[in-house]
């Protein structure tokens, strides 16, 4: 029988939640929002610029989180496991995006320190005709809590 570390945490997707997309709102951004970020990460390139288009990593401040959520099991918890990002448009100041996300895929594996779960999820950022600009892919590490030590 595998121990506990060894078991890899039984996440419970509701049925209707995996591949459904789900409405994260929308946002209009503006140049003001862009300047706050080129400032907050340090691009004097973009920041000298006209900031009428978001550098490429501005569609992460968009992203409004690991959505949607999914109710981790008792004893188990979660870490960010990364993204991967696709841009198809630039986004740019004064325009409307609408923001989506779905659970794309649910797996198990084997860490260097035990088993754990992936949940990987994929955000779109579309414009207002409903193009996307960018698609972000994310995964979630969900793992079983270490026992306290005795």
């Amino acid at each position: 029988m595998p121990s506990e570390s060894e078991t890899s945490p039984r996440v419970e997707i509701p049925h209707d939640l995996l591949g459904r997309e789900v409405d994260l709102g929308d946002v209009t951004v503006t140049r003001e929002m862009i300047a706050s970020y080129v400032r907050a990460v340090g691009d004097e390139t973009s920041l000298a610029g006209s900031l009428d288009e978001a550098p490429p990593t501005f569609c992460l401040t968009l992203r409004r989180g690991l959505t949607p959520d999914i109710p981790l099991p008792p004893g188990t918890f979660g870490v960010y496991g990364g993204h991967d990002l696709e841009f198809l448009q630039p986004i740019r100041a004064g325009r409307r995006y609408l923001i989506s996300a779905r659970v794309v895929d649910v797996f198990e594996k084997s860490g260097r320190s035990g088993a754990l779960t992936v949940v990987v999820r994929e955000a779109t950022i579309r414009d207002e005709e409903g193009n996307p600009a960018v698609r972000i892919s994310e995964r979630q590490i969900i793992r079983a809590r270490p026992p306290s030590p005795s």
